[in-house]
């Protein structure tokens, strides 16, 4: 087998579960749901992050009226520790001490998020609203 297909291997190992245990092999993932840059928040759909030894969670809600913006929580054990609202696509928001912008904002369906880098920049290269 070759070193690059261990290594597939072993990232494909960990547990599921975000509250199972890992072994001491497997990545520490920050944002799973993140791919190339991007984040996509599921309406209603509760997201577990680590932070600080923390456990968050992280909900977004979409409305329609007077137009299409949406809403994201973050929750942990003790209570709300942050929430952004009327978000629309070019906002900025920090979610567990990192930048993200809105990128879309579909109504009753998903907000996606694309993460943004120490000079301002997003991580995919898009420019807000592209």
């Amino acid at each position: 087998m070759s070193p690059d297909a261990r290594q597939v291997s072993e990232v494909s190992d960990r547990p599921q579960h975000p509250r199972s245990p890992r072994s001491p092999r497997s990545p520490q993932v920050k944002y799973p749901f993140e791919l190339d840059g991007r984040w996509v928040l599921r309406y209603h759909i509760p997201y577990t992050v680590e932070h600080e030894g923390r456990e968050h969670r992280i909900v977004a809600t979409i409305f329609a009226q007077p137009s299409v913006h949406g809403r994201i929580q973050i929750a942990s054990p003790g209570g709300l520790v942050g929430e952004y609202d009327d978000l629309t696509p070019g906002d900025l928001v920090e979610i567990t001490g990192d930048a993200w912008r809105v990128a879309e904002v579909d109504y009753r369906t998903r907000i996606v998020l694309e993460r943004v880098t120490d000079d301002g920049k997003e991580e995919t290269g898009a420019q807000a609203g592209e």
